[in-house]
């Protein structure tokens, strides 16, 4: 593998940083604005095309890669600006392993706004299924037109009208999360087919790793910056040891969680056989990264950095909120194990 971008998506990468400095912050969501934003969606989606980035191109999308799409993810995880493009990107990570799914993945490469809903039963009664079930909290569903949802037999697709969706309170204010419930009757041809679970959960595993790297670097700049500028004792706070000491195991944390990340992204993109292995080693590490470079966030703040005035608290948040998205990581720790040693 490559240890680092090609020039092709370094420039990806400037194009969606540029961009990202144009769209709405999270501050501005915690100031009173909707996370759930339509305008900026199509912004992404007509000057942007994000989501149909993954999808092969047979499907109308542009047939790039886990790699460029993590490149994304780390971006939106540095600026935690609320988009979409994480239910979407679930939803599409369900369909890409699932045969003859082409059809909405042209929709998604479209536009459509998307979700992945699990949890579901199928049962099948002669030419249905019926699906049954509550996924408790389901990430960008509101204001999803596809419903994606990965059920005990296979993958269904359902538009918004055949789901219920009750908003829910987020401890993460940048991200919405939603409880979505079905209970309906679709033919038997509604069925996709039933994609590897553990294929899927490594592509999302992958893009919530860039995520929590992009999150974690960020907390690890402006701890920095503040370092240099806040004077205590005649001295800017950098100068002491103790606050060195926590920005050099930041640095630590953000390298180990990045260099894991992209490791998962390139596995996933060339079909390595380790791959599941790798997004679960690329999930526990940047989740752990996150955590505790948000806390020396704060830590090296001080007071300010516990205020709702700073933006510390909402890279915390973040924090603990993709903590245990998917999987928290001695759950990951406990599968990689169980894959290295077995059943003695």
């Amino acid at each position: 593998m490559h240890f680092g971008l090609s020039w092709e998506q370094e420039q990806l990468r400037d194009a969606v940083n540029g961009f990202l400095g144009e769209l709405r912050s999270a501050r501005e969501v915690l100031d009173g604005a909707s996370v759930s934003d339509p305008a900026g969606w199509q912004r992404v989606v007509q000057e942007q095309g994000w989501q149909a980035i993954a999808i092969p191109e047979e499907a109308g999308g542009f047939g790039f890669g886990q790699v460029e799409l993590a490149v994304i993810f780390e971006a939106l995880g540095r600026t935690l600006t609320p988009c979409p493009l994480l239910g979407t990107s679930m939803a599409t990570a369900a369909l890409l392993e699932t045969d003859g799914a082409h059809g909405p993945l042209g929709e998604i490469a479209g536009g459509r706004q998307a979700t992945l809903v699990r949890g579901i039963e199928a049962h099948r009664s002669g030419e249905t299924w019926r699906l049954v079930g509550v996924d408790p909290q389901v990430v960008d569903a509101l204001g999803a037109e596809l419903f994606v949802v990965l059920g005990t037999a296979g993958v269904f697709v359902l538009e918004a009208g055949q789901v219920e969706v009750t908003a829910l309170p987020g401890f993460d204010v940048t991200r919405s999360l939603a409880r979505v419930s079905v209970d309906i009757t679709v033919p038997a041809e509604a069925c996709l087919g039933a994609p590897d679970h553990g294929a899927v959960h490594a592509r999302i595993e992958s893009l919530l790793a860039a995520e929590s790297t992009g999150a974690a670097d960020a907390t690890l700049a402006m701890a920095i910056d503040y370092a240099k500028v806040r004077v205590q004792y005649g001295k800017p706070i950098g100068s002491f040891q103790a606050i060195q000491h926590l920005c050099a195991d930041m640095l630590v944390h953000v390298e180990s969680a990045r260099s894991a990340a992209w490791y998962a992204a390139w596995a996933i993109a060339h079909g390595s056989p380790d791959a599941r292995q790798a997004a679960r080693v690329a999930k526990a590490t940047a989740s752990t990264a996150l955590m505790h470079c948000a806390g020396a966030n704060i830590q090296i703040h001080g007071g300010i950095g516990f205020t709702w005035e700073h933006d510390a608290h909402l890279y915390f948040k973040r924090a603990q909120a993709t903590h245990a998205l998917f999987g928290d990581p001695a759950e990951h720790r406990s599968a990689i194990a169980d894959d290295l040693l077995g059943a003695l």
